[in-house]
């Protein structure tokens, strides 16, 4: 199970590994683009939309050590994909009355489930883990793929005032980032395996995620509060584009091996900009998306259908 189509990730500090290693757990990046191909279609830009691109990555720590089983005192959601850049559900008009904090109502009521299961989730890898060994059963297994936020993602609407949509997004990726950290790269594998064996940054990255949470959520709903939404249509730029920023988090935590880590602390510019595939026989990519280059088409059946060529 890995990123997009089937996202991954890790949940809070969950062992003693994440309290004790991760506190200061650095974000994940986004390796350079070399993703697969898909189908292309242009979009046109939007107001605000071309700024230039951060570099999208956050430096890395030295690898905490094995990590000692500690409880994890926050919650966690819903199984579907995986980040790796397959395909995102579109994302619907919002309705036109209600302002931010009405439109948003869904996307709370997921995070709030979502943070439950992590919690639960955290807690069932940190019971397998031993002095010596550590062990995932299958039902440690279903709980953690329980607790995917892919249902939180499917709640952002479009046309959010950007500074509302950076706080949501922020939420977002704190729920990845501990995802990511319980499920990313091969960490979570049924069976028993000495802990040496385990990757470096196995359970270690979504803690400082799980500590964040509650001061980003109640940041994002004052933010909500105090704005009012533009309904943009399912086939819009600006609906495109939220795919695109909730696919970078994605990817971030769950791609190219990673293992959480990542909090979208700053703005992902999306620049719509047609470029040449280096390989003749694919299309050309749509624009970037953090400086990633992408691919993005509009299927009326299925909304958004983006492409992170990240690795």
């Amino acid at each position: 199970m890995k990123a997009c189509a089937g996202h991954r990730v890790l949940v809070g500090c969950l062992a003693l590994i994440l309290l004790a290693g991760c506190a200061s757990a650095p974000g994940t990046a986004v390796p350079a683009p070399t993703g697969p191909p898909a189908t292309v279609s242009s979009a046109p830009p939007t107001t605000g939309s071309t700024a230039p691109p951060p570099t999208g990555r956050t430096p890395a720590s030295t690898p905490p050590q094995t990590p000692t089983p500690t409880p994890e005192s926050s919650p966690g959601s819903a199984a579907a994909p995986v980040p790796g850049g397959a395909t995102t559900p579109g994302s619907q008009a919002p309705p036109a009355t209600g302002g931010a904090a009405g439109a948003l109502l869904p996307f709370f009521a997921a995070v709030s489930d979502i943070d439950a299961r992590l919690q639960t989730a955290a807690a069932a890898v940190n019971a397998g883990i031993g002095e010596q060994e550590v062990t995932i059963d299958r039902s440690t297994v279903d709980l953690v793929e329980a607790a995917a936020p892919w249902p939180a993602a499917d709640a952002v609407p479009a046309g959010l005032d950007p500074a509302t949509e950076q706080a949501v997004l922020l939420v977002y990726s704190d729920l990845v980032s501990r995802y990511g950290s319980l499920n990313g790269d091969d960490c979570l594998q049924v069976g028993t395996v000495p802990r040496e064996s385990l990757g470096p940054d196995c359970f270690l990255r979504g803690h400082d995620a799980k500590v964040r949470l509650p001061d980003d959520i109640d940041a994002a709903q004052a933010a909500a509060a105090a704005s009012g939404i533009t309904p943009a249509d399912p086939d819009s730029a600006a609906a495109a584009e939220v795919r695109l920023r909730l696919m970078y988090i994605n990817k971030a935590n769950l791609g190219c091996g990673t293992t959480g880590g990542f909090r979208a602390t700053a703005p992902l510019p999306v620049v719509w900009a047609s470029e040449p595939s280096s390989d003749p026989a694919l299309p050309p990519t749509d624009g970037t998306v953090g400086g990633i280059r992408f691919r993005a088409e509009y299927d009326p059946s299925a909304g958004w259908i983006v492409d992170l060529l990240a690795c």
